[in-house]
């Protein structure tokens, strides 16, 4: 069974190990199992409100057992891709919080070679859509940390930063380069140092489109929890599909208990 040939994980953080300010039951549980059995894992985030520092110290102070080195956000994989690219200068449409993760960088306003885009909430406006447009028609290009189409609260579903992403390619006529989940170069990172082939790293997420389709494009193996963003009619009308479902990430000790060699 496919189940046991797992020897590393990735994870989504928000919707599978706690939603809002709220962990999810198991999860401190599941982080134990996986440290006491030495299974290499990393928590993959589509998360851009803050910087790497400011999600670890907001997740330890939520009770989660999680270390700064064992998180890959979209904002800080930006950064390591600007470091990559190494632009003239760069626009940050961020919150302060994760403009943290730049301060190395050119920043520019005026004429930017690259423009980095993550969530804002509700500070989109038409003024901001209208000026990213001109940028991007004046040679700017857009580097979208995700493009996420919504995300759990307490209140129910929210629109996400694809949602102004897709726009801002339809008005220009181009595309973005996309960072965070589901792109190639952001598994590519999460995974670099665990050593394992891809067919024995299992992703756990609840978005069938970052985390799911992701996973099966790159060929790990998918699991579906049923907690944050997950819809079971949702589910049932989409063509993407997971190797495995599960209720909670409280199950999944239980589930792959016999996937490490002792």
């Amino acid at each position: 069974m496919l189940i046991k040939m797992i020897r590393g994980f990735l994870f989504d953080l928000d919707g599978v190990f706690y939603v809002s300010n709220r962990i999810l039951k198991g999860a401190n549980q599941t982080i134990d199992w996986l440290i006491n059995n030495k299974i290499p894992y990393k928590f993959i985030t589509n998360t851009t409100t803050m910087s790497r520092e400011r999600i670890t110290k907001k997740l330890v102070n939520l009770g989660l057992k999680i270390t700064k080195p064992d998180i890959i956000s979209a904002n800080y994989a930006g950064a390591i891709y600007l470091k990559k690219i190494n632009p003239a200068s760069c626009k940050l449409i961020l919150r302060d919080e994760a403009k943290e993760d730049y301060m190395e960088f050119n920043i520019q306003n005026k004429n930017p070679e690259v423009i980095i885009v993550g969530d804002i909430g509700k500070a989109w406006s038409f003024d901001l859509m209208n000026e990213l447009f001109n940028d991007v028609l004046n040679g700017s290009k857009i580097i979208a940390l995700h493009k996420g189409r919504c995300f759990q609260t307490d209140d129910g579903l929210t629109i996400d930063t694809g949602v102004f992403i897709t726009g801002l390619e339809y008005a220009t006529k181009t595309s973005a380069h996309i960072i965070g989940k589901p792109s190639q170069t952001f598994f590519e990172l999460a995974t670099d140092d665990f050593k394992i082939s891809y067919d024995k790293i299992a992703m756990v997420g609840d978005d069938l489109d970052n985390d799911i389709e992701g996973a099966n494009n790159m060929g790990l193996f998918s699991v579906l929890v049923k907690t944050g963003k997950y819809r079971k009619d949702i589910f049932e009308k989409s063509s993407i599909k997971p190797n495995l479902i599960i209720n909670s990430i409280a199950e999944l000790p239980i589930i792959f208990k016999d996937a490490i060699d002792k």
